[in-house]
């Protein structure tokens, strides 16, 4: 399966504008955490799984999903995992996929988000981490592991920023605006505001793990 879709709990001022406009047009089963699958059922997708600890929605709410949606994964608020983290794990046990496009993850709490951008370091996510797109209104994020890659200017955004999350060497950005050359470091460093001369980037690096981001300011 190519593209599976996660929608989180994350607020709707942050969701692009094809979650509320063209939302049945969206190819590819969806997951849903928490309040995240009640907007599913609302804008008429039945998502496969609905999985969380639903804390943030009420019995009523509660049991017209457990009706709806036949994988229903109920979990106590007092758990190890985010709501997201389980969200991706179930996604990625039951379908496979080749890419997730994950909504509602960037927006809200900042620590939720850091979970989120930290999860290739955690070692349940290590094989397919790379296969994992976060789409907000305002921002993309995608991870990249050791090697070279072209990157596309994606509609409607501004900036690029390559940020490696941790210990990398050898790192080149090339062809844009800023370039970077042969850089090594042992700590996380954000290289933001970047921007596209053409409509890609080539960048590449020998060791560690990049979250390229691209985003624009708020209307």
């Amino acid at each position: 399966m190519k593209r599976v879709n996660i929608l989180l709990g994350g607020p709707k001022s942050e969701y692009p504008d094809e979650l509320s406009k063209s939302i049945k047009a969206i190819p590819g089963p969806w997951v849903g955490a928490d309040r995240g699958s009640l907007y599913l059922i609302a804008h008429g997708v039945l998502p496969e799984i609905a999985i969380g600890d639903f804390d943030s929605i009420n019995k009523k709410e509660q049991k017209l999903l457990k009706d709806n949606i036949h994988d229903f994964q109920k979990y106590p608020p007092e758990k190890d995992d985010t709501d997201s983290q389980l969200c991706i794990l179930a996604a990625q046990e039951k379908f496979n996929a080749s890419e997730y496009y994950i909504y509602g993850g960037t927006g809200g709490r900042i620590d939720h988000f850091l979970v989120n951008l930290f999860l290739p370091y955690d070692q349940r996510f290590l094989s397919f981490y790379d296969k994992l797109y976060f789409k907000s209104a305002t921002n993309t994020i995608r991870f990249f592991r050791p090697g070279r890659y072209t990157i596309y200017h994606e509609e409607g955004m501004k900036y690029v920023g390559f940020v490696n999350l941790g210990p990398v060497t050898h790192m080149n950005i090339l062809d844009a605006k800023y370039k970077l050359d042969d850089f090594t470091a042992m700590h996380p460093v954000s290289w933001a505001s970047n921007e596209f001369v053409g409509d890609t980037i080539n960048f590449g690096f020998e060791s560690g793990i990049i979250a390229v981001i691209q985003s624009r300011d708020k209307k």
